[in-house]
């Protein structure tokens, strides 16, 4: 059973990948924003803080994640924000308090969701990583030619 469940999610995760940078450069902020405060405030809070008066009422252990941290906002990519708004905390191996709404919300409107999460981290902003050098050598002239002389070399 598990087998069955496991290939329809492979391949949801592949056409996130693929079309994930393409949906959030359309996101709507101001939208995700609104879809934001109906559901995520109560745990994350209002400035997304992670101190929702649920965070306060319950003392969540452990607590909501603050979507201001700019530190690690800058190291999480779309498509793990995505998978966990979508499939929960639980299946992500993380808080099972995170719950899913695959069953409430669109994937627009979970990408809505991430593009204003983004908008909320500070000192670091949010920088996007460039995804126009995809496919490109990373390393500069000098370091391709150093990794040349050593592939003639093998």
């Amino acid at each position: 059973m598990k087998k069955k469940l496991i290939a329809p999610l492979v391949c949801s995760c592949l056409i996130i990948v693929l079309t994930g940078s393409m949906a959030l450069a359309k996101a709507n902020a101001k939208r995700g924003g609104r879809i934001y405060q109906q559901y995520c405030t109560p745990c994350h809070g209002q400035e997304g803080n992670g101190r929702g008066p649920r965070a306060r009422n319950e003392a969540l252990q452990p607590p909501p994640r603050d979507h201001t941290n700019g530190f690690y906002m800058n190291m999480q990519t779309d498509v793990r924000f995505f998978k966990v708004i979508k499939l929960g905390g639980k299946a992500n191996n993380l808080s099972h308090i995170m719950p899913q709404w695959q069953h409430i919300l669109s994937d627009k409107e979970v990408f809505d969701i991430i593009a204003f999460i983004r908008s909320l981290a500070k000192d670091p902003p949010y920088t996007p990583s460039s995804t126009e050098n995809w496919g490109k050598n990373p390393f500069t002239s000098e370091e391709r030619q150093g990794l040349d002389e050593f592939r003639k070399q093998q």
